[in-house]
């Protein structure tokens, strides 16, 4: 008897693993030409689980410097021109949604959507929400993110001549804030800068009265590619390469400065609310690699895709695919892998609907999944 898989999201959430998880963000739309108005910028976030994330903690930001200063309450003065920091409403991003953050709505549409209605991008598979910088009000259907601190007010320019956007973490009491995750593209200029913590470290509204001080960031990174006009920059792996585990300011002590961008970012098509990377575990709690996807490319894709994925350990894998109704549409491997990348070419054929799939990778007692789209 075939087996029925619950919908898209709890599917993914199901395959999840514990690990290292914090939100990821996976694509940035910026606009090198006409930044005097409102603008189609956009940046996508994904939470690749296992667990649940409170946006309620959590700020966007693109002033390097500014950032960390979050823990003293809305940034007044010494925000760069032209840069931002903005906090979420209180919303809570399940596993596998996926949220994006525009300038202002009425443009992001008009531009990715061909005008339509906000029932164009909510939609799309998996239910993506949107957030927007411009405070108009919720009669567009579209929540406000809170201004922490942009100059001007209500800005959220991304210029193509090298920046930097990232995701930070705060509880609320304590000293410092934590990296969920950041981006540089063409120049590391605008790395993350926490040396704003000198020389009495940073007090937050915790009851003592003594700073805490940031770990030195090692600023190892490599930057991602420059995007041309009408184009953006997308994550394409969230094994997030080069990254060091250890002795950073990230979640679970992750080193964000020190991620190899040119090596998991690429530019491509705007895609925003549609991005092909599924819940994967990229490695296990000791910091040890684990069985992972590493993507899929093209993705979207017309007819052929080639998934690749890694092993930690000799086993026997199977990779299968399914539809959204669970049905087992092509088994790509089933037999013995040694440790390390491999990669499997599908051909989805002909008659095959254009749409939804996801790839579900298994051995022994673990399994990952990985969203592919058809058009």
């Amino acid at each position: 008897m075939s087996r029925t898989f619950p919908s898209a999201i709890l599917i993914a959430a199901a395959l999840a693993a514990p690990a290292h998880s914090h939100l990821l963000v996976t694509e940035v739309g910026y606009d090198p030409v006409d930044e005097t108005g409102a603008t189609a910028e956009f940046v996508e976030i994904l939470n690749p689980g296992p667990g649940a994330v409170s946006l309620a903690n959590v700020w966007l930001a693109n002033d390097e410097e500014a950032y960390p200063l979050v823990v003293n309450g809305v940034i007044t003065s010494g925000v760069t021109s032209g840069d931002f920091v903005y906090r979420f409403p209180g919303l809570v991003l399940d596993p596998g949604r996926i949220v994006v953050v525009c300038h202002d709505s009425d443009a992001f549409l008009a531009e990715h959507f061909g005008g339509g209605p906000l029932s164009f991008f909510t939609d799309l598979p998996g239910q993506p929400i949107l957030l927007e910088v411009t405070d108009d009000g919720i009669g567009d259907g579209v929540p406000a993110m809170g201004d922490w601190g942009s100059y001007p007010a209500g800005t959220m320019s991304m210029a193509n001549n090298g920046e930097s956007v990232g995701l930070a973490e705060w509880d609320g009491a304590s000293d410092r804030v934590r990296d969920h995750d950041w981006v540089c593209w063409l120049t590391l200029n605008s790395i993350p800068n926490k040396d704003v913590d000198f020389p009495f470290g940073i007090d937050g509204p915790d009851v003592d009265f003594e700073g805490s001080f940031f770990l030195e960031d090692s600023g190892t990174a490599l930057p991602a590619p420059d995007a041309p006009d009408g184009m953006s920059i997308h994550r394409i792996t969230l094994a997030e390469p080069g990254e060091a585990a250890g002795g950073g300011n990230g979640i679970g002590g992750h080193d964000e400065t020190t991620e190899d961008w040119s090596a998991s970012w690429q530019v491509a098509t705007p895609t925003p609310g549609r991005t092909s990377l599924g819940l994967v575990s990229v490695e296990s709690a000791a910091g040890s690699p684990a069985l992972a996807f590493t993507g899929a490319a093209p993705n979207p894709f017309t007819r052929t895709t080639r998934i690749g994925f890694m092993v930690p350990a000799a086993a026997h894998v199977r990779l299968t695919l399914h539809d959204v109704q669970g049905r087992t549409v092509a088994v790509l491997a089933d037999g013995a892998y040694a440790a390390g990348s491999h990669a499997v070419t599908w051909d989805a054929g002909r008659r095959l609907p254009h749409g939804l799939y996801f790839a579900r990778l298994a051995t022994g007692g673990e399994s990952r999944s990985l969203r592919l789209v058809r058009i």
